[in-house]
């Protein structure tokens, strides 16, 4: 009888799955998609823009913009990173003017100047979207993610890439469902953090991907040489560099610096054979004018001329010229410090999470911009050369049992998902490291289970209430479990009938795919506390119930990627409930001008509420999610039980 019932319906879950990726793609492929080209010639720039694959009605626009601007509009951005990183090892000193403030009256000054009228109202009026840029040589330079539409930066806006014209070429190749990962650390010895950043990068991908998803190689300090990763490179998807570039007029005669002085240039990459699909270079500069001193006998001199960003961006065009499809660069001098392995480390989270390089790039943006202070502007440095909608991974068809993964993926939880339910699962991991009795285990993991559908219920509900919905009226008492799931399924059928999704994008996609396999988990949940399983059986029970279990969290991985907070009272700052531990943050930096998420703000302070930040929603989940500001206690409508009830408030830990 266990046996039976603990098969899973494979059909029903490929076709759940098959519709996943068809409504993915439907959204994929809906959002606004602009190309713009732009050319110079003298001081005229002429624009024009393919909306789609379509040119639009708006080609051969111009603007005149002449050098001297545009030199100084880069001499700022210059002088405002080097300030940043001067601050980067004193976090507490005290700056005479607001970094962020400076850098968004310049942005938007060079907006209004270079940028004709039509193609400024097109950048504003669009909610989101890829932005995919093609450049003259001439403006290769230009920070583009750095220009401000006078309400956002277009990096909050847009999922942007660059193509500097000669450099990049359309390459497309198929979407994998295992990458080969390589990681080349510090190979001058010089660099402590670029070295902690690879071993970082190295355990944390071991960790929360499994190894049927990734297979990660990593290379460190000086025994490295030119063969080893010429031979290392030939059969990988994906290469992250952390130490020292070199620079030469020649882009070919560019590279890696390796040690003993030795360079591991272009051309030999591009002779290798193979080109990956995605090169990451969290990098710093080697030349006379950046580090002189006996490491630079024989280096190239031609570099003192050039300003750092000639440098950076034809490093990279030294790497696409080499056939790399896609190359993460930075815009200036990054600092070796802990901040550049964290902002890698949440770009590859999203591209596990089969997000587009632009959409990965973008959400390691709002990490860093989220998470750093105002002062710091690593969130600013990283561009993507190339197409910011191609992607690298796709997950495959199957779902196989890795007992190891499971193991590995609860760190991930227990650091990043809503905290009622990192909490509970935190309890249960607890309880199989003490090797508890099964019926207890059973009993915690039910709690987790439990605390898991009231948080997709309250964003279900807060959601349907957002939309102005008629029809099902979410029940703010609770119930039963079932009749709990019933309604949630009820709202995302009435909100799918109109062609909306919701503010949760994937929510809806994973929870009808796991449909079966929740009702069988709350058939289990009442049998179990009826006392209608009996002690032999609950072991049995167990296993698959982690396994089902497990499955439905890291497919319902949006509850994750977006904010679960509490909005204080003045609406400026708010409370992240995610991971085991609450973390305080301002909601948006004191020069984000966005009059409708200013009133979301207002409106919504004082609760419980759901943001997601792309797409610019702040949605209330009150009543069914709530804070106890007296007790520090997230309240949830409480479910009725066939036997005692297990807690339906959960405690936040003081900090």
């Amino acid at each position: 009888m266990c046996r039976n019932a603990c098969q899973l319906p494979e059909q029903s879950a490929l076709r759940s799955l098959c519709a996943l990726r068809e409504n993915h793609k439907k959204r994929y492929y809906n959002m606004e998609f602009f190309s713009i080209i732009i050319d110079r010639v003298a001081s005229t720039n002429v624009f024009n823009i393919i909306q789609g694959r379509l040119p639009s009605r708006d080609t051969h626009l111009q603007s005149i913009v002449d050098d001297d601007l545009i030199s100084e509009f880069l001499s700022e951005i210059d002088r405002l990173s080097r300030i940043s990183n001067s601050l980067s090892d004193n976090e507490n000193a005290v700056v005479p003017f607001d970094i962020s403030g400076e850098l968004r009256r310049i942005g938007e000054t060079f907006f209004l100047q270079f940028f004709p009228q039509q193609i400024q109202d097109r950048l504003r009026e669009a909610d989101s979207g890829f932005l995919f840029l093609h450049v003259d040589h001439k403006l290769r330079n230009v920070p583009w993610e750095l220009l401000h539409d006078g309400s956002c930066f277009l990096a909050d806006k847009f999922f942007m890439g660059k193509n500097i014209s000669g450099f990049w070429r359309d390459n497309p190749r198929p979407e994998r469902d295992r990458l080969r990962f390589l990681i080349i650390a510090d190979p001058t010895e010089d660099l402590e953090w670029a070295r902690l950043e690879g071993e970082g990068l190295f355990e944390s991908l071991n960790a929360e991907v499994s190894a049927d998803r990734l297979d990660v190689q990593f290379m460190a300090g000086r025994r490295i040489s030119k063969l080893n990763i010429l031979n290392a490179i030939k059969d990988r998807d994906i290469i992250h560099f952390a130490g020292h570039l070199f620079h030469s007029r020649d882009q070919q005669e560019s590279g890696w610096l390796l040690s003993g002085d030795k360079v591991l240039r272009a051309r030999e990459i591009e002779k290798a054979g193979f080109a990956p699909d995605l090169v990451f270079s969290n990098s710093c500069l080697s030349s006379p004018v950046l580090s002189p001193g006996p490491r630079q006998t024989g280096l190239d001199v031609d570099t003192v001329s050039e300003g750092e960003g000639a440098r950076f961006n034809d490093l990279a065009g030294a790497f696409l010229k080499a056939g790399i499809c896609s190359y993460i660069g930075t815009n200036w001098e990054i600092k070796d410090n802990k901040k550049t392995y964290d902002f890698a480390l949440n770009f590859y989270r999203a591209i596990f999470e089969e997000k587009s390089v632009g959409e990965a790039l973008h959400e390691a943006r709002i990490h860093a911009r989220r998470s750093y202070p105002a002062t710091d502007l690593t969130w600013a440095n990283y561009v993507l050369h190339g197409n910011p909608m191609a992607r690298i991974f796709r997950s495959a068809n199957r779902r196989t049992f890795d007992a190891s993964r499971n193991i590995l993926n609860a760190r991930r939880i227990e650091e990043s998902y809503p905290m009622p339910i990192a909490l509970e699962y935190a309890r249960f991991q607890e309880m199989l490291s003490k090797n508890a009795p099964g019926g207890e285990i059973l009993a915690v993991m039910i709690g987790a289970f439990e605390k898991t559908m009231q948080v997709v219920g309250a964003v279900v509900f807060g959601n349907y209430n957002y939309l102005n919905m008629k029809g099902a009226a979410p029940d703010t008492q609770g119930g039963a479990l079932k009749s709990w799931m019933d309604l949630i399924y009820e709202c995302i059928a009435n909100i799918n009938a109109l062609s909306l999704e919701l503010a949760a994008s994937g929510l809806m996609e994973a929870l009808q795919m796991h449909r079966d396999a929740i009702y069988k988990l709350i058939t289990w949940r009442n049998n179990f506390l009826a006392g209608g399983l009996s002690q032999e059986n609950q072991d049995s029970y167990l296993v698959t119930f982690q396994y089902l279990f497990d499955n439905l969290l890291t497919d319902l991985a949006s509850l994750r990627r977006y904010r679960i907070i509490y909005l204080f009272e003045d609406g400026k700052k708010a409370m992240v409930l995610h991971g085991r531990q609450p973390e305080t943050i301002n909601m948006l930096p004191e020069e984000f001008r966005e009059p409708v998420l200013q009133e979301m703000l207002q409106r919504n302070h004082s609760s419980v509420c759901f943001y997601n930040s792309s797409r610019k929603i702040i949605l209330s989940l009150d009543p069914y999610m709530r804070l106890d500001t007296k007790s520090n206690i997230i309240v949830f409508p409480e479910f009725t039980k066939p036997s005692a009830a297990v807690g339906t408030a959960q405690q936040i830990p003081a900090e």
